[in-house]
């Protein structure tokens, strides 16, 4: 009998196969609408077809006395009716498969595990997932595939190849500001916001930023209309999974990213009773236009009034830092001190339960030192011939807090929101803030805290 192929887990890997044994694991889903409803049959043609142009998806977690590591599976994945949560977890035991695929009316969704990829990589599988399906529903023949790595290509661990030990910077620390109040990490609740993306890019525009500088802005003052006076004096921190498919040359389909971030200290700025009230209700308003004018206060002994920072001013300092924030030289340093702990000698002879419970403590405290995150896919882009079958596309993750993924197809960009809290404030003030500039869009909700029983 052939031997299986097997694969050693990559640094990212590592962090989320601690989870392995536990309820609450890491998963991403990507979405499709169609035009029309899903046809199971060529559904799972189109399956077999995209994993065995990606078969380092096609895997089993072992545990391994130092570590865990990944088999070649010899079984075929089937494709199945959305009966589970969003984002239910993939491992179970030595046999789960770590991605699933299944279909409701028209959407088509592909979940796959942080264990074995990451959101840069499993586009790649979506991607063919869509492209083998609409080519035989649509009789869309001879589209080339946009992905031309080879085998090794997509199963090269790029951490090991790039690491550099000397490199390895230290974190900065900070009081952090974080939600607070009833959470449930078994039930997490799952929106997506639909908006125009060429809206969304204008008004971005008109303030002389990105449209990712302009949304994190905006979740930026949805979260400061929540803070209590007490705590504005600690940072929102936002973190920002970087590609380093960017940076390194890389075309592997499995996890090769970094974290870096921006922070926010909520700031109170002097302002006469006139701009402090134009403030409130004109193009640069934060949130509820009444909350924000409430808020204002004669603090300064001089009778001027304080007022929050204009929309517009944070995307600027957001816009700056992200330009320092996502430079080679603070991504790489990051990379390689997340390297350094999956390396260092001691934790190397530990035997796997130990290396879980470290890693698992590691990911806590890196957790605690944030407020949200938010991540974007960018475009998703598919041959002419193929997009016009496609209604949108949507990205989600499984929570830590609250988080933010975001993706746009055409002129659609879909803001995936997932948290684990029961208060649901900032998600509406972010609504009412792009509400404010001329940016409202439907919302797709499931979550057993608002809709039990609702489909994204």
């Amino acid at each position: 009998m052939a031997r299986r192929t097997w694969y050693r887990l990559d640094n990212i890997g590592k962090f989320y196969s601690s989870q392995a044994g536990r309820s609450s694991q890491t998963v991403f889903r990507y979405s499709a609408e169609l035009e029309d409803d899903i046809a199971p049959d060529i559904l799972q043609h189109a399956l077999d077809h995209a994993i065995a142009q990606f078969p380092s998806f096609n895997v089993h977690l072992l545990n391994g006395m130092f570590w865990h590591y990944l088999e070649q599976s010899d079984g075929r994945p089937l494709v199945e009716p959305e009966h589970l949560p969003i984002c239910s977890r993939l491992h179970y035991g030595p046999k789960s498969m770590l991605f699933r695929v299944s279909y409701f009316r028209n959407r088509v969704n592909l979940e796959v595990s942080h264990i074995i990829s990451d959101g840069r990589g499993a586009i790649n599988l979506f991607k063919s997932l869509l492209h083998a399906y609409i080519a035989e529903r649509y009789d869309v023949p001879g589209v080339p595939s946009d992905y031309d790595g080879s085998d090794s290509d997509k199963a090269e661990n790029s951490f090991d190849k790039y690491y550099e030990k000397d490199k390895a910077g230290a974190a900065p620390g900070t009081k952090i500001y974080r939600l607070s109040g009833p959470i449930d990490r078994d039930a997490p609740t799952f929106m997506e916001y639909h908006v125009s993306a060429s809206k969304m890019l204008g008004a971005a525009h008109q303030c002389g930023v990105s449209l990712t500088s302009y949304l994190i802005a905006a979740i930026l003052c949805a979260i400061r209309d929540v803070m209590p006076s007490r705590a504005r004096n600690r940072a929102i921190r936002v973190d920002i999974p970087v590609d380093l498919r960017a940076f390194f040359r890389s075309e592997t389909v499995r996890n090769f990213y970094g974290m870096t971030y921006v922070a926010y200290t909520p700031a109170d700025i002097e302002a006469d009773e006139d701009s402090a009230k134009t403030s409130a209700t004109g193009p640069d308003a934060t949130g509820d236009g009444q909350q924000s004018a409430a808020r204002t206060a004669h603090g300064n002994g001089m009778g001027g009034l304080l007022t929050d920072e204009p929309l517009a001013d944070i995307a600027r300092h957001v816009q700056e830092q992200l330009g320092h924030a996502t430079s080679r030289e603070r991504v790489e340093s990051h990379m390689n001190r997340m390297i350094a702990l999956e390396k260092n000698p001691v934790l190397r002879l530990a035997p796997s339960p130990a290396k879980d419970w470290v890693l698992e403590l590691a990911r806590f405290i890196t957790d605690r030192e944030t407020t949200t995150t938010v991540s974007n896919l960018g475009r998703v882009t598919l041959d002419e011939r193929l997009a016009r079958h496609v209604r949108s596309v949507s990205f989600l993750t499984t929570p830590a807090s609250l988080n933010f993924t975001v993706c746009s197809f055409g002129d659609d960009l879909s803001i995936g929101i997932s948290t684990i809290y029961h208060d649901l404030n900032v998600i509406k003030n972010l609504c009412r803030i792009l509400a404010t500039q001329g940016i409202s869009g439907l919302m797709n909700i499931a979550g057993v805290h608002v809709e039990k029983g609702a489909s994204a």
